[in-house]
Order: C-alpha cells, then sequence, then structure tokens
C-alpha cells in the first residue's frame, strides 16, 4: 500500500511537471523568479584534488577530479539519435550537431533530485550537472552536485568546473539526499560566464564569483544535461544512483529558448558505456514534456 502511495504520488508529480513545463519556458525567467524568494548564501571554493591533504599537488591537473567528455566505442549507435561516452550519459544540443556554431548556445537550465546510493563493491563515484560546451569541443562550463560512495558512506556535495582547468567544491552549499536542485550556466560576455545553483528545497542559491568562470577558449557550441562518472587518472567507477530523473532541462542556441527537443536545434542521447560497450547508465527516450528524462544505472 505504502509503494503503491508513493508511485501514485510520483506520478502525479511528475504529469504537474509535464504540464508546467509544457505551459512556460522562459525559464530563464523562472529562475530569476526563484531568487526573489530565495536566500543567496555565501559559500568557500575549493579546490577538488584526489588527495587534498597532499598541498604541493593541489595545482597539479592530474590530482583534479574533472569532467572531460570521453567518447565511447561507437560514436553514433542505433537509433541514430544515441551515442556512447565512456563517462557521460543524458543529452546533448546544438544547432547542428554534425558542424556546430560556435558562439550559438548562451544558456543552459535544467532540475534534479539529489539521490539516495546504494552500495557498490568499490568506492565510487558521479556528477549530476548542466553545461555549455564538451560534447564537440575542448571546454566544459559546467555546475552541478556530485554523489560518492566511499568506504562505505555516502558523499554529497556541490561543485564546478571551466575545464580544462579543475574542478572546485562549492564549500557550505546544502546538499542532501532527496533535495531538488537546480542549476543554470549564461554566458555574460567578455569571455565571462554566470554559473549558479539553486537548492530549491532548501530555497537557498549561490553564484560562482566571475574570477573563476571565464574562458577565453569557450566555443559555446553545445549544451548538456549530464550523469558522469568522474575523471581522475582515467574514469572512476560509477557509484549506484539507481534511478535519475532530471527535468526542466532547456537551453538558449541561436537566441531561441526551448527545451532539449524542438525543431530549432538538433538533441542526441548519450549511453554511458564501457570500453567494451556494456551499459553503465542510460538515458530513457526524451519525456512528452520535451524537456525531461531518466536516467537508470546498470553497473561501476
Amino acid at each position: 500500500m505504502r509503494m503503491s502511495y508513493i508511485i501514485n504520488c510520483f506520478c502525479l508529480i511528475t504529469i504537474f511537471t509535464y504540464q508546467l513545463a509544457a505551459q512556460d519556458y522562459e525559464y530563464a525567467s523562472m529562475f530569476r523568479a526563484k531568487e526573489d524568494d530565495y536566500t543567496e548564501i555565501e559559500c568557500i571554493i575549493i579546490p577538488i584534488a584526489q588527495e587534498p591533504q597532499d598541498q604541493k599537488e593541489m595545482n597539479d591537473d592530474e590530482h583534479h577530479i574533472s569532467h572531460p567528455h570521453v567518447p565511447g566505442p561507437h560514436p553514433s549507435r542505433a537509433p541514430s539519435n544515441f551515442a556512447t561516452s565512456t563517462n557521460w550519459g543524458g543529452y546533448a544540443a546544438a544547432n547542428k550537431l554534425s558542424s556546430a556554431k560556435k558562439n550559438s548556445v548562451s544558456a543552459v537550465y535544467g532540475t534534479w533530485i539529489v539521490p539516495t546510493l546504494e552500495s557498490t563493491v568499490d568506492d565510487s563515484y558521479c556528477a549530476i550537472w548542466v553545461g555549455i560546451d564538451g560534447y564537440n569541443s575542448s571546454t566544459v562550463e559546467q555546475i552541478g552536485t556530485g554523489h560518492d560512495f566511499i568506504e562505505g558512506t555516502q558523499e554529497h556535495y556541490a561543485w564546478f568546473e571551466m575545464y580544462p582547468e579543475g574542478a572546485y567544491l562549492i564549500n557550505g552549499f546544502p546538499v542532501t539526499p532527496g533535495d531538488v536542485i537546480s542549476a543554470s550556466v549564461t554566458y555574460a560576455g567578455n569571455a565571462t560566464f554566470v554559473l549558479k545553483l539553486y537548492n530549491d528545497t532548501q530555497q537557498v542559491f549561490v553564484t560562482i564569483p566571475t574570477q573563476y568562470t571565464k574562458s577565453s577558449a569557450a566555443q559555446r557550441k553545445s549544451a548538456e544535461w549530464i550523469v558522469e562518472a568522474p575523471w581522475w587518472n582515467g574514469v572512476l567507477p560509477l557509484s549506484n544512483f539507481v534511478t535519475a530523473y532530471l527535468w526542466g532541462c532547456t537551453a538558449t542556441i541561436n537566441g531561441a529558448t526551448a527545451p532539449i527537443k524542438n525543431s530549432k536545434w538538433q538533441n542526441i542521447g548519450i549511453e554511458m558505456v564501457t570500453d567494451n560497450d556494456i551499459p553503465k547508465a542510460i538515458p530513457s527516450a526524451i519525456l512528452p514534456d520535451n524537456g525531461s528524462f531518466f536516467m537508470t544505472w546498470h553497473h561501476e
């Protein structure tokens, strides 16, 4: 009875989310409205290192946990709107995937729920984020949450990265299983991006200081909504997030703000697989609101 009640409530919430999303894709306005009601908090920005106790190695890129795109064994597969990666799973969008236009993407938005992790044999890691660039370019401007299972304990935190620079911990930002998290990356001009993270459950948000968010190399060619196995000297084992639900997945490309799936640009699903093409995490088809999808964990 309890399980049936939970499933029914989730279905009602999902349907309501679809209806809201279908009515209004002015997601930038929705994000600005959050800031009228939420409390902006100050957080401490700390470089994320595999061994943070070794301060001598903090600035060595080899020792930063990072979030690049690592293509999988199949650049595309049937159906033709899916590709593979060994560390990314989710969706990417661009004006034209085969020859994306530089400086065409100016914003990306998305929302998800902080997962409760299941145990894994090995220490394991997971990141959920939205960002600009990376699918078909060598930089990524991204912000999201991390969900690691270390020595039998769950660790949840907020982070951002202007890849290829190292990732940073947003220390002091609350991330608790079950919290609803929203994120945005927007281009402000003069090689500067505005990265914001919102905890919709606790009604707080943080804006990353722009001293950390400049990139003259950013090409702004694609938008992404990703669940990831982070990188540190190789792709790390993927923590068992069971199922992730991402919604409100919206971007501004060529001046038009719309959900992932629309007639104004192209999108592609990304399946996370091993080097041997074994599924690690697989996205669903885009749901009827055109801006949401599920990610399902398969193995580390």
